[in-house]
């Protein structure tokens, strides 16, 4: 484990991630999920995915919180306690799989999960089955194995809400509280595992203000930007970043 130095801290990789979160909290901020979506697969270049994940997860959840803090109103509450549940679950189960395989595997799992699930919407598929219980929770399971082992759990509950009626409004607000969900359940399983060191936690610190400010500018777009665009702007996200990951 590298030490705490002002050079480990204070360098070209710190620059880059900080440039990347900033991009990365307007998608949050925008769409309600996707803020790991790039930012986990740069940071993996350049500090291996636990310690990428990790610093992510803390560097999403001061973003997250805002979000949530401004949204909670329009939460539909009865959907979305199973699919916490499944997500609660599920993101150890990941987590598991995170610590005892190939980096490269996780790095390319992460780039197949996001176009999977971008294709699944570009063809214009939606779920229109039953929206109870069960459904919801198989959903949060689904996102919370995906989060476990890449980091990048969001896509799920994306194409899950996305193909609801509700309004705009709700939809988003339900997939920024899961995405809550997500990053706390991570949180607990880097946790466990031992993948927190002083180094990590410092440098996901030091790029948590670039995030804000994007997931700041994200959320004010979004309050002016056309709600016809939201379906657009996160499934073209969604698409380019997965093949990205792949080719990279």
């Amino acid at each position: 484990m590298a030490e705490l130095t002002i050079a480990n801290l204070f360098n070209v990789a710190l620059a880059i991630g900080a440039g990347v979160a900033m991009f990365n909290g307007m998608i949050h901020g925008y769409t309600g999920f996707g803020g790991a979506l790039i930012i986990i697969p740069v940071l993996t270049f350049l500090f291996g995915p636990v310690e990428a994940i990790g610093m992510v997860m803390i560097i999403t959840i001061f973003g997250a919180a805002q979000l949530a803090r401004e949204t909670v109103h329009l939460v539909r509450w009865r959907e979305l306690v199973p699919i916490c549940i499944g997500i609660t679950a599920f993101t150890p189960v990941g987590a598991w799989f995170l610590y005892y395989i190939d980096p490269e595997i996780v790095r390319r799992s992460m780039g197949g999960f996001v176009v999977l699930f971008a294709l699944i919407l570009m063809s214009g598929w939606s779920y229109r089955g039953k929206r109870g219980a069960l459904p919801s929770a198989l959903v949060g399971m689904t996102a919370g194995g995906i989060n476990g082992l890449t980091g990048v759990g969001g896509p799920p509950l994306g194409l899950y809400f996305l193909s609801s009626p509700l309004p705009v409004e709700v939809q988003r607000a339900n997939i920024i509280m899961c995405i809550v969900v997500l990053i706390i359940a991570m949180m607990v399983a880097i946790a466990v595992g031992g993948g927190y060191s002083w180094l990590v936690v410092t440098r996901a610190l030091l790029i948590v203000p670039a995030y804000m400010l994007g997931a700041w500018c994200g959320a004010r777009l979004f309050a002016l930007a056309p709600k016809s665009w939201f379906k657009k702007v996160a499934l073209v996200i969604l698409l380019i970043t997965g093949i990205s990951v792949l080719l990279a």
